[in-house]
């Protein structure tokens, strides 16, 4: 795990599909325990967010950590 704690982590994770960028520099971190939640409009990000994590989409820029 992260110094800080933190279980999951994304540090400036710039995402998307071909030419467009779903995520724009997205930064934040879960510690064990927590429950997070993901809200937006539609075309928000939600789904390229947690594509990412899952390695669904590969992230373009940034980094993402899970359990350090």
């Amino acid at each position: 795990m992260a110094a800080d704690g933190a279980l999951l982590e994304l540090d400036a994770v710039v995402a998307g599909y071909e030419e467009v960028e779903g995520l724009r520099g997205v930064t934040l971190a879960v510690r064990a325990g927590e429950i997070a939640c993901i809200i937006g409009a539609n075309g928000a990000g939600k789904s390229t967010l947690l594509g990412s994590v899952f390695g669904m989409v590969t992230p373009r820029r940034g980094t993402i950590r899970f359990a350090g």
